[in-house]
């Protein structure tokens, strides 16, 4: 899959780079704010692929709009929210309704 080397979020370009994880890593892949890149497991394939750069966009897209660096906020628990409850509901919706 050729993926693209940079992805635009919020008007900034940020890299989208597969790396060799730690095999004792549980992560998939990894925003890093002061380099606005995306590093991604270079052993993902498919939709655990595209999962994890969408799980990492939405890391990004929270930490660039600056909601992301309030004091009192759980950032994965957002991240899961979304990734669990409203992606699935809204591409049900996009099944149903053909928009």
């Amino acid at each position: 899959m050729g993926l693209p080397k940079t992805i635009s979020i919020a008007g900034q370009r940020v890299k989208l780079e597969l790396v060799p994880f730690n095999g004792d890593s549980p992560d998939f892949g990894l925003y890093l704010h002061d380099k606005k890149t995306i590093e991604i497991n270079k052993n993902l394939k498919g939709k655990t692929l595209i999962n994890t750069i969408r799980h990492e966009m939405m890391e990004a897209s929270l930490l660039i709009s600056g909601v992301g660096w309030l004091e009192n906020y759980d950032q994965e628990a957002v991240v899961r929210c979304m990734e669990e409850i409203f992606f699935p509901a809204w591409e049900n919706f996009l099944k149903r309704f053909k928009l």
